[in-house]
């Protein structure tokens, strides 16, 4: 009925379907519009196939990983320019939202964290919000997957998206990951629907 719009991960199909435009090809035949977690380059293609991209990234700069993000000041500079060079890709192309992640805890307390990744986030957010871009940080679990990482609790989440506190700045909520750590996601997601700009559901 056209409740949902479905997109489909590129990193999860890249051995199955290893040709890009041969997985255009069958997205768009399936009737998604979307194959998210490509970059500037893939997007180019897609506009050829009428895809869009649900959730954008490029590649991170030296010394970024997923377990080395926000949470770690010393990567701010970078995320900054990292940021400020992909927004205006992502208006050109349509793209509205982008990744982002916190890393891991790395010896630091919950709130220290939660502070450093609001004073690198608040560094790009207003760029975002001139630009209609939403940022959006993803949950990932840290018993089985990502251990140590910080972002791996609903409050948390919670807290950063307020203490930010941008129409422009949100959750991931990969529901694989939210299962894993804290179940109950049909009830997390009625009372926090608001701060979630999208959603993952595969694991």
């Amino acid at each position: 009925k056209g409740t949902f719009k479905h997109s489909v991960s590129h990193w999860c199909y890249k051995k199955v379907v290893p040709d890009f435009r041969e997985l255009c090809r069958e997205v768009k035949a399936i009737g998604m519009q979307s194959i998210e977690l490509t970059g500037p380059d893939e997007w180019e293609i897609m506009k050829e196939y009428g895809l869009t991209c649900a959730m954008g990234w490029d590649k991170y700069p030296e010394g970024v990983t997923l377990d080395k993000f926000y949470a770690n000041p010393k990567n701010h500079d970078a995320l900054e320019e990292y940021f400020t060079n992909l927004i205006p890709k992502a208006v050109k192309y349509g793209v509205k939202n982008l990744i982002c992640l916190s890393g891991k805890r790395d010896l630091r307390t919950d709130y220290e964290n939660l502070i450093n990744c609001k004073n690198g986030i608040q560094r790009v957010i207003k760029m975002a919000e001139d630009n209609d871009i939403t940022i959006s940080m993803e949950y990932l679990n840290s018993k089985v997957n990502h251990p140590d990482h910080q972002f791996d609790n609903m409050e948390w989440g919670i807290a950063l998206c307020e203490m930010v506190d941008s129409p422009n700045f949100k959750i991931l909520y990969d529901i694989y990951h939210a299962q894993i750590m804290e179940g109950d996601v049909v009830a997390t997601i009625r009372k926090y629907s608001d701060y979630i700009s999208h959603y993952h559901t595969a694991g």
